[in-house]
C-alpha cells in the first residue's frame, strides 16, 4: 500500500527523487500522468494495467471516457527511477501540476500523488477543515 507523505526538491532537469518507502511499492517502474486534481498520478504498472483494460473493453466509449482517456493516456509516460532514485518529469506534467522548486509526493493507497508543495499545502488546508464530516459521510 501507497502511504506517507514526502517533500523532495525538483532540480533544473526537472528530476524528483522518490522515496524509497514509496519505490518498493511501485515497482521497479511506473507510470506518470496527469491528475484530475491538478497533480501528477503515479501508478504501479498492475493498476495502469487495470486501468487500461477498463478503458480497453469498452467497443465503443462514449464522450466523456473517450475525454477520460486522451486526458491520461495522452499525458502518460513509464519511467524508471535512476541510480539516486530520481525520475524525469516531463515538461508538460510539471505544468500541469504548476510544479515549482519542491514537491510533495503522498501515497493514496492505489496510487501516489506529486504535487506542488504550497498547493498542496493550500489543498490540505481546505480539505481539513471539512475532514470530520468527509469521514462521517463515507462507509466503510
Amino acid at each position: 500500500m501507497l502511504m506517507g507523505e514526502f517533500e523532495h526538491s525538483v532540480d533544473t532537469k526537472g528530476r524528483l527523487f522518490m522515496p524509497a518507502r514509496l519505490r518498493e511499492d511501485l515497482g521497479k517502474a511506473f507510470v506518470i500522468t496527469k491528475g484530475v486534481d491538478g497533480c501528477i498520478d503515479v501508478y504501479p504498472l498492475d493498476a495502469w494495467e487495470r486501468l487500461k483494460t477498463s478503458f480497453a473493453q469498452k467497443i465503443m466509449p462514449k464522450k466523456k471516457e473517450r475525454d477520460v482517456a486522451r486526458f491520461l493516456f495522452g499525458s502518460s509516460v513509464e519511467v524508471e527511477p535512476d541510480k539516486q532514485g530520481r525520475i524525469l518529469l516531463p515538461a508538460n506534467l510539471r505544468k500541469h501540476a504548476g510544479l515549482g522548486a519542491t514537491a510533495t509526493i503522498i501515497g493514496t493507497g492505489s496510487k501516489a500523488e506529486i504535487w506542488d508543495t504550497e498547493k498542496y499545502q493550500a489543498y490540505s488546508k481546505e480539505v481539513e477543515e471539512d475532514v470530520v464530516s468527509l469521514v462521517e459521510d463515507l462507509e466503510f
